[in-house]
């Protein structure tokens, strides 16, 4: 079955989408002159970059004064102040965000807009298929786009199913779907095309219907195949984009479904109660030059054919070639030809799921690894707003800091066991868990603590207090909530050293010239065994290490990051396990979560 317009009678015209040349500004023509302004946005940003500033020229100057008052600070010594700094920063730039979104206020134009007063639109829904299951993935997007026309709003919405599926079984049962819910929901337009080849995958899908149908729709809702947003939340957002002819882009604060696994729901709740407040914040300071995660987003189809063709990187795979985190730069590009891109805290209702366990969460770190790395040739492009380089900036530093980290503890190992002449020795003989740091009547080993504590745990304090003040403990146990955020920050702090091993391995894969870990990865509850042959490298790693604290090579302060890597097979199970009847983690604060839309009830058939 091929891709047919709303009307077969008259093909529409053709929407071009040209490579954006890279080494030179652009500005789109119908874009607007200016966008309107976003109140207080600049103090937000002053305020976010200060915080984070201040605190880690604290923590630096304090370490300085430590390897100082010892004599002359040592090029080591030097050396370990400055990667402290450089990774502390990135930590505590998220208490910044955390506390801006505690002051964000929800905005007027969507809180108390009319949906009969926004002018017409005609809305694509864009569901971009690669071989999941389709009576659940099609039948979830028909739910939605049935529901919007009935909702009552002014727009209408037409549901496309765009596939790059590969296993022709698969894409045959697609085929069957979309004809069985075209009977079922006659009043319901939907059309579907696959592309024999998968051509510049994802972004190359869209763009492909871009060119080819997108001149017939004033907008378009790009879903991945694990998308649910509600009516409400989609017709929101159809309504501030016709309202609003300056966007070019608007994209909710994803949030995550009702999962199984142990780890599933953790995630769902650090997302929930966390991540909300951070959202705000990020809509707070970024204004007009917000980010696009690559799906459930409303995008102006006009803006998104002029600006934000992607062309092939210079070079060789896997940093040259297809632009592989689309999203990002697909946004930069949007702002940089004259239209805003913003966040819509105030679109609840939009939701992703995540994957079930590490194994599947790590690989998933891979694929995005290789593609934010890439991002680090883009940071020059001419015309890209600051703010817009800085998302491309941190995305990559989500990974490169990994390697501070593990700088860190290579460094901390080269302390010594106390007894031999390490390259920085400050443990006292009879004791060593206490270091022999300087005494200064104005500094204190007390407040070091209190600012690494700050960076990790205020954020999430921060978060709490926001997820409470929206009601998300409305009728639940406050006891079992504070249970769960020490549970999860436990969690937490024992994945992080797997984590940073994963994130090196995946940037040694890349400077090595191969792609970092695209493939299929163990659906389903994986078996123990396959999670220690997973895990090999750093059970490996982490038992080195605690034989060398074992026998007094390096200082017992390395115990806990030794542990969490030897026993990261164990872990990866416990995280694995169905945790739907443990008493944790159950605090959504939406009902709309819970109550997904039921698949439409279309019975298995033979595959012709």
């Amino acid at each position: 079955m091929t891709d047919m317009p709303r009307d077969i009678t008259q093909m529409p015209p053709r929407l071009s989408m040209p490579d954006q040349d890279l080494k030179q500004p652009f500005h789109d023509p119908a874009a607007p002159d200016q966008l309107t302004p976003v109140h207080g946005v600049w103090l937000a940003r002053i305020f976010l970059f200060l915080l984070p500033s201040f605190l880690t020229g604290l923590l630096a100057h304090t370490c300085y004064t430590w390897f100082a008052a010892a004599g002359d600070v040592t090029p080591p010594e030097l050396t370990l102040t400055a990667v402290i700094a450089f990774s502390f920063f990135w930590v505590a730039f998220a208490l910044g965000s955390a506390v801006l979104g505690l002051i964000h206020s929800p905005d007027p134009r969507v809180t108390t807009a009319d949906p009969k007063q926004a002018a017409p639109m005609d809305v694509a829904m864009l569901v971009m298929m690669y071989g999941e299951d389709a009576r659940d993935t099609i039948g979830r997007a028909a739910e939605l786009t049935s529901g919007l026309n009935t909702y009552g709003d002014n727009h209408r919405y037409t549901l496309y199913v765009l596939s790059d599926t590969r296993d022709m079984a698969l894409q045959r049962q697609e085929e069957l779907v979309v004809a069985e819910i075209s009977r079922e929901m006659p009043n319901t337009d939907i059309f579907y095309r696959w592309r024999p080849e998968n051509r510049d995958y994802k972004s190359g899908n869209l763009r492909e219907w871009v060119t080819t149908q997108g001149a017939g729709f004033d907008a378009m809702l790009v879903l991945d195949a694990d998308s649910y947003m509600t009516p409400e939340t989609v017709s929101k957002l159809a309504d501030l984009m016709s309202n609003d002819p300056t966007a070019g882009l608007l994209q909710p604060i994803n949030r995550l479904l009702p999962g199984e696994s142990f780890w599933q729901r953790m995630q769902e709740f650090a997302v929930e109660v966390y991540g909300q407040t951070l959202g705000r914040g990020f809509a707070l300071w970024t204004g007009n030059e917000a980010n696009y995660f690559g799906h459930n987003a409303m995008i102006r189809t006009a803006a998104f054919a002029t600006a934000a063709g992607l062309p092939h990187l210079p070079g060789r795979r896997p940093l040259g070639g297809v632009i592989l985190s689309h999203d990002f730069v697909e946004a930069a590009l949007i702002r940089r030809a004259g239209w805003s891109v913003r966040m819509v805290p105030e679109a609840e209702d939009s939701f992703e799921t995540t994957p079930e366990h590490v194994p599947a969460y790590i690989k998933r770190d891979h694929r995005w690894c290789q593609g934010n790395i890439q991002h680090m040739r883009l940071l020059r492009v001419p015309g890209l707003s600051w703010i817009s380089r800085f998302h491309m900036l941190q995305g990559a530093m989500a990974y490169l800091t990994s390697l501070a980290w593990l700088f860190l503890v290579v460094l901390w190992t080269l302390v010594g066991d106390h007894t031999t002449n390490g390259i920085l020795v400050y443990f006292k003989p009879d004791d060593p868990l206490t270091p022999m740091w300087p005494k200064f009547p104005s500094i204190s080993l007390a407040m070091v603590a209190g600012l690494i504590a700050v960076a990790l745990i205020a954020p999430k304090v921060l978060g709490a207090i926001g997820f409470i003040a929206r009601g998300g403990l409305r009728g639940k146990s406050a006891i079992r909530f504070v249970a769960s955020m020490l549970v999860e920050i436990v969690v937490a702090v024992a994945i992080a050293p797997i984590l940073m091993l994963q994130h090196v391995r995946a940037l040694t894969r890349i400077t090595l010239g191969r792609d970092g870990g695209w493939g299929a990865h163990q659906s389903g509850t994986p078996s123990f065994g396959w999670l220690m042959r997973f895990h090999w490298m750093e059970t490996v790693a982490g038992a080195v290490l605690l034989g060398l604290v074992a026998v007094g090579a390096v200082t017992v302060w390395l115990i806990p990051i030794g542990a969490s890597l030897a026993f990261a097979g164990p872990l990866s199970a416990l995280l694995a396990l169905d945790a739907r009847h443990w008493p944790l983690f159950d605090f959504q604060n939406q009902e709309a979560a819970r109550d997904k839309p039921a698949v439409i009830s279309i019975e298995p058939k033979p595959v012709l």
